[in-house]
C-alpha cells in the first residue's frame, strides 16, 4: 500500500488497527510519525513517545512528556531545543505556567491557537490532575487571553462536565458579555 493510501486510512477513515497491522514491520521515520500520532489518538503516550523518538523529532517528544505530566522533562527538552517555532514557544510558556516559574509567557493567538486543543489531548489521555491544574491557571491566562473560559467551557461541555462548563460559561459571558459564541454555548448547556 501507498503512503498516501496508509495517510488515508488515518485522516479520513480513522482505521487505526488497519495501519497498525500494514506498518508493523516498517523502519521508515514517516510510519513511526503515523503510528505515534495513533497512539496519541488512542491515548497511549508511552508507545508514542517511543515512536516519535525513532523519528528524532524532539518537539513532538517533548509533547508526549507534557501529555505523560512529565512536565519538567518536557521543559528541559525545549529549553535544550531551542526552537522557535509557534508550538514550541507555546508548550514551553504552558509548561512554565503549570510549574509555577512563568518565565514565558503565552500570546493571545498562542492561546486562541493550541489551549483547546491541548486541554481535550489531556482529557484523552486521562490526566485529570493536569487538567485541574490547568483550569486552576484560567485567571493567569485571562490577562492574555479573555476568552480563555469560552475554550474551556467547550472542552469541558463536550467531555460531559456540564456543571463546570456552564460556571465557565457564566465567567465568560461577565467577561465578553457580546461575544455571540459564548451566548449560544449557555444555550446549548
Amino acid at each position: 500500500m501507498q503512503k498516501s493510501e496508509i495517510e488515508e486510512l488515518f485522516y479520513k477513515q480513522k482505521n487505526y488497527s488497519k495501519i497498525k497491522e500494514l506498518l508493523q514491520n516498517s523502519n521508515q521515520s514517516w510510519s513511526f510519525n503515523l503510528l505515534g500520532k495513533i497512539y496519541l489518538e488512542e491515548g497511549d503516550t508511552k508507545n508514542a513517545y517511543k515512536l516519535f523518538q525513532k523519528t528524532g523529532n524532539v518537539e513532538i517528544c517533548a509533547y508526549t512528556k507534557f501529555l505523560n505530566n512529565e512536565l519538567n522533562e518536557a521543559y528541559i527538552i525545549l529549553l535544550l531545543l531551542k526552537d522557535n517555532s509557534p508550538f514550541s514557544n507555546w508548550l514551553l510558556a504552558l509548561i512554565s505556567i503549570l510549574l509555577d516559574k512563568k518565565e514565558y509567557l503565552p500570546t493571545y493567538f498562542q492561546i486562541r491557537n493550541f489551549y483547546e486543543q491541548d486541554l481535550e489531548m489531556l482529557f484523552k489521555v486521562k490526566q485529570y490532575s493536569l487538567i485541574k491544574r490547568l483550569l486552576k491557571k484560567n485567571e493567569y491566562f485571562e490577562k492574555f487571553n479573555k476568552e480563555i473560559y469560552k475554550y474551556s467551557a467547550r472542552v469541558l461541555f463536550n467531555n460531559n462536565y456540564i456543571l463546570q462548563a456552564e460556571k465557565l460559561i457564566k465567567k465568560s459571558i461577565s467577561l465578553c458579555y457580546k461575544d455571540p459564541e459564548t451566548h449560544y454555548m449557555l444555550g446549548e448547556l
